[in-house]
């Protein structure tokens, strides 16, 4: 269906560019590796269209900016890297629609002052060249306007693109107050709002956004608010869901790297056009005649196109009979990770003999594909329906998936992960957490 068809929130530090902060760059290194995942999973995305809007482009208190000019460049000289730099074109057709449209909708919008493009935008789109590649672009601006306007504005945009196949991609960081020596000073009500936004993107309830308090927001000290207020209203009309990639905040500002995609919610059941049993057994029969990896199916649906990381649990008369999987992804494409771990989980689990030919038929299969993991601070942040779990201490780990039967605390969650770990309970631990989707 057309209109916004994916999006992201994307955090802009200059500094995450080597050119820029040289060896500081190393410390939002998260970030810089999740805008590449982000770059593999829009890229995937059927799109001629890429609607940028930044809050530092030209603003207005009443109206909301749209860049005219045919062509569109910027660099980051005022951060001494005047050699990265990106040039765009404008679909000034469209442009020119989109106010007049607007206008006659309610939403003052009005021509920017030609600019070259600001740091904003600069950083999203040198950071992901793939997804760039051969698009016409949409430039927006911010407004004064009250956030539910912005919301509104997103869904009336999905709506007016209808013949259109586009991305949007909201550019903002979050708190600019987390630590004493963030560049607006240290605030409590940061780190709160920046938890308040991303615990929200991650649990999918966009409404606890929509709802924020405006003093926390004031004292917040935020840019990216606005952008993803637009965002929120287009994929809501969309049916789009949002994946956290990382978040991360070294110099006292909140780096987010958001997708916005047509995926399922994790924790949920996805069909993607595979018998993933005669793939599976498939996988493994071949590998066991010939020690050799099949090539996934062709075409790759588009759900396995991206790196994932893959847990592969292989059953016979309803007894696991091999469970193997990876924490972060290590092939190019969620389908060859698949068909790694499905030989993997037949013959290299320790716990079990290897598969044998005459049990393949026998066999069961399920895999999950698993969301990054976040850190969490201690087992209040633990929800053992919905989230799997990964512990570690010094060169001890291990991961549990989450719906585990027998497992319905946060306690029992984490003692069983110690257990598998041989790992104290009661021992200083890193835990993280991650959400999972079922494929079937």
């Amino acid at each position: 269906m057309p209109g916004i068809v994916a999006g992201a929130l994307v955090a802009h530090p200059p500094i995450l560019l080597s050119e820029v902060g040289g060896a500081q760059s190393q410390r939002v290194r998260a970030t810089a590796d999740a805008l590449r995942e982000l770059d593999g999973i829009l890229s995937l995305v059927q799109a001629d269209l890429a609607v940028v809007i930044s809050p530092h482009s030209p603003s207005s208190m009443t109206s909301l900016p749209v860049r005219r000019g045919a062509n569109a460049g910027g660099n980051l000289a005022r951060f001494r890297a005047p050699n990265v730099q990106v040039m765009a074109q404008v679909d000034v057709g469209l442009a020119t629609a989109l106010i007049a449209d607007g206008q006659r909708a309610g939403f003052s919008l009005i021509w920017a002052e030609e600019t070259e493009l600001d740091h904003g935008v600069v950083v999203p789109l040198h950071s992901l060249p793939r997804t760039m590649a051969n698009k016409r672009c949409i430039f927006l601006g911010v407004s004064g306007w009250p956030l539910h306007r912005f919301i509104e504005l997103g869904v009336w945009l999905h709506r007016r693109l209808g013949d259109r196949f586009a991305i949007l991609i909201a550019s903002g960081d979050l708190s600019h107050r987390l630590t004493p020596d963030a560049p607006y000073g240290y605030r409590p009500e940061g780190p709160v709002f920046d938890r308040l936004v991303i615990d929200a993107l991650r649990d999918r309830e966009w409404n606890r956004i929509e709802g924020l308090d405006r003093d926390l927001v004031e004292e917040a000290g935020e840019c990216g608010l606005r952008p993803l207020a637009i965002l929120l209203g287009a994929a809501r009309a969309a049916g789009l869901d949002s994946q956290v990639l990382s978040y991360e905040g070294p110099f006292g500002v909140g780096y987010p790297v958001v997708a916005f995609t047509a995926t399922p919610v994790a924790g949920t059941t996805q069909k993607i056009g595979l018998d993933i049993q005669a793939l599976g057994r498939q996988a493994i029969e071949t590998y066991l005649r010939t020690r050799r990896l099949i090539e996934p199916p062709q075409p790759i649906p588009l759900d396995l196109q991206a790196p994932s990381a893959v847990f592969v649990s292989l059953y016979k008369d309803g007894e696991l009979r091999g469970c193997v999987g990876s924490v972060h992804p290590t092939e190019s494409t969620a389908a060859h990770e698949l068909i790694h771990y499905l030989v993997a989980s037949a013959v290299r689990d320790p716990r079990f003999e290897p598969v044998r030919l005459d049990e393949v038929s026998a066999l069961t299969i399920k895999v999950h594909l698993l969301d990054p993991p976040e850190a969490v601070p201690d087992i209040s942040g633990l929800n053992p329906q919905t989230h799997g779990i990964i512990v570690r201490r010094g060169d001890r780990q291990a991961l549990l998936l989450p719906g585990i039967e027998g497992i319905d605390t946060p306690e029992r969650q984490l003692r069983a992960a110690c257990d598998k770990a041989g790992i104290s309970y009661n021992a200083p631990l890193q835990l993280e957490r991650f959400r999972t989707r079922t494929l079937e």
